[in-house]
């Protein structure tokens, strides 16, 4: 059955499309705007001379464990300015928890920071502080390197088991592996901390895939809300990167179990044995001179099955 409409009726129809096109064109528009404005380019006040020291307030809840609290201190200094750039010296300068001694996984974390504990780090910048390379990566390498073997003792005394699975020196290699010139760098450029938006002109909505220390790939969004700038990661692996990881990761460290795991590998992620997953999110709260005064983390890891949760406030002294 056709109907057919008045001709009055039809210029109703048309002149409320002409309106409604009217008010998407302005809501698109006004969006354009709000866009164009949720903008920040995060180009740092640096002199020779210049320092800033944080102070971090961790708290972790591990599986299996009671919660622990860590509290570091660094120091950030810009040693030189050149034509092309600047040089951050970045150096811890205090490590204490109230992880007791029965609290393996906590005295684990804390031996970790201790290795790194006085080592200072010289990062070259570009004019607008994006970070650029190690300057003094072979002295940091050599300190490292004589403090693996405290580390690796640390690990043998607190797991004795450990020993029966991973030898000295795949566990002191493993350790040196995650501390090579590459991953040190990739971890002071990528990983959450006050010199993590040097350089960098972020826009709500805009995306980027980076590696964090475990060597997962994730995917972080940046909204950006006047001059504080909140970022989301999550992971973006697919089952077969995350096979690799895991094969690659028990070739290293227990070889001779490295079959059963090729094997068995599909069935056990896929009964969720070893589901591996990462959440965070970070809220900087910028200074004029684009040094933050604050920032806050939250990470949620579930690896194997075990759940654990970081939370850490980053504070200007």
């Amino acid at each position: 059955m056709c109907v057919s409409y008045p001709k009055s009726n039809n210029l109703i129809i048309n002149k409320n499309n002409k309106k409604m096109k009217k008010l998407l064109l302005v809501s698109l528009a006004l969006m354009t705007l709000t866009v164009a404005k949720a903008q920040l380019k995060v180009f740092p006040t640096l002199k020779k001379g210049m320092e800033k020291v944080y102070v971090t307030n961790t708290t972790m809840a591990l599986p299996g464990q009671p919660e622990v609290a860590m509290d570091v201190e660094t120091k950030y200094t810009v040693s030189d300015a050149t034509a092309n750039g600047y040089v951050i010296d970045m150096v811890s300068t205090s490590v204490s928890s109230n992880a007791t001694t029965d609290n393996i996984a906590g005295q684990i974390l804390v031996a970790a920071q201790e290795m790194v504990k006085d080592v200072t780090i010289r990062v070259a910048t570009d004019k607008n502080g994006k970070l650029l390379n190690i300057q003094n990566y072979d002295e940091v390498s050599k300190a490292f390197d004589g403090r693996s073997k405290q580390m690796t003792e640390k690990l043998y005394q607190l797991i004795p088991q450990m020993k029966d699975v991973i030898s000295e020196d795949a566990l002191k290699g493993q350790l040196m592996e995650n501390l090579n010139m590459e991953a040190l760098f990739r971890s002071i450029k990528e990983a959450t901390s006050p010199l993590a938006l040097f350089g960098k002109t972020i826009m709500t909505g805009a995306q980027e895939q980076h590696t964090n220390e475990q060597g997962l790939k994730l995917n972080r969004m940046y909204f950006v809300n006047g001059r504080a700038v909140t970022t989301s990661s999550t992971l973006n692996m697919s089952k077969d990167e995350i096979k690799q990881l895991i094969i690659a990761q028990v070739e290293k460290l227990a070889p001779a179990q490295a079959d059963m795991i090729k094997k068995n590998i599909d069935q056990l992620i896929d009964s969720g044995m070893m589901k591996i997953d990462v959440k965070e999110t970070a809220t900087y709260d910028l200074q004029d001179d684009n040094w933050p005064k604050k920032l806050a983390v939250e990470v949620v890891n579930e690896v194997v099955g075990q759940k654990s949760v970081s939370k850490s406030t980053i504070t200007l002294k």
